[in-house]
């Protein structure tokens, strides 16, 4: 047994890198050229313009009988109609108009919906200053005169409501409204 493992190792032993490194190649490009044949011939013979004979299409005796209905490749079902008002078009044909302003105020919309997140963030501080510290009514109304000076584009928006009720919902002790409201005056 162990002679003959020998003599197969021996055999192996006749050839160089480079014969192994060739014949790896060689077969290497078969294979992907077999595959590449394999996958895409019909590309192939469309780009090279062979045509391939087509089967014959047999005939049945029943489709004698059916030769004034519509073929197979006629579409019997009708497409949908879209609905009022909508119409297809091409991707090119597709635009958009530039934005019309109804007027022009120094507080944009945009502008607004990126300072409601800050004023919200400074509310947080504050609540949390106040729950840490057991203030009082007048300390959230000095604390608020600040964040009142640093964002004055908020007052008399429709986002000072919606301000006003996160205020109620989340300062930790009651809040009129008289003293909501006269908050941002």
């Amino acid at each position: 047994m162990e002679r003959q493992d020998k003599s197969n190792f021996m055999i192996l032993h006749f050839f160089t890198w480079q014969q192994f490194l060739v014949a790896a190649v060689i077969f290497t490009v078969a294979w992907y050229t077999m595959i590449f044949f394999l996958f895409f011939r019909g590309k192939l013979t469309a780009k090279l313009h062979i045509k391939t004979k087509q089967p014959e299409k047999l005939r049945q005796e029943w489709e004698e009988e059916l030769a004034g209905y519509p073929d197979e490749e006629d579409d019997l079902i009708v497409k949908q109609a879209l609905p009022e008002g909508i119409s297809e078009v091409e991707a090119h044909l597709l635009g958009f108009s530039p934005k019309v302003r109804e007027h022009d105020d120094v507080d944009d919309r945009e502008t607004q919906l990126g300072v409601v997140p800050d004023v919200l963030e400074e509310l947080k501080t504050i609540f949390h200053i106040l729950e840490n510290e057991g203030g009082t009514a007048e300390d959230f109304v000095s604390l608020f005169g600040m964040v009142k000076a640093k964002y004055p584009g908020i007052r008399n928006t429709p986002n000072e409501a919606a301000i006003n009720d996160y205020i109620r919902e989340n300062l930790p002790f009651g809040i009129s409204d008289d003293q909501l409201a006269n908050l941002w005056n």
